[in-house]
């Protein structure tokens, strides 16, 4: 079983914004960029759950939500720095 609170972990380590909520007995990891006032930034806020060893992250790409699958932390993270790169 793939632990939320690590990909929270290393999310937090590459400048993003994790928070674990419990929702009807299930943890859902949301995450997002934030502003310089640490507000999220738009189109930025994403969900991750785990169920049955897959990863499913959900995100909007212009008003549509997406969902896409990954197998592994290391997967996930790497399309989550592309599609939400951190700008210095």
């Amino acid at each position: 079983m793939i632990n939320l609170e690590l990909i929270k972990n290393e999310l937090e380590v590459n400048g993003y914004s994790p928070v674990i909520h419990k929702i009807k007995n299930k943890e859902i990891l949301f995450f997002s960029l934030e502003d310089k006032d640490r507000n999220p930034l738009m189109n930025t806020v994403s969900n991750i759950v785990s169920e049955k060893g897959i990863i499913t992250l959900t995100y909007f790409a212009k008003l549509i939500d997406v969902q896409k699958e990954f197998k592994t932390v290391e997967e996930l993270l790497k399309f989550v720095r592309q599609v939400f790169p951190i700008e210095d």
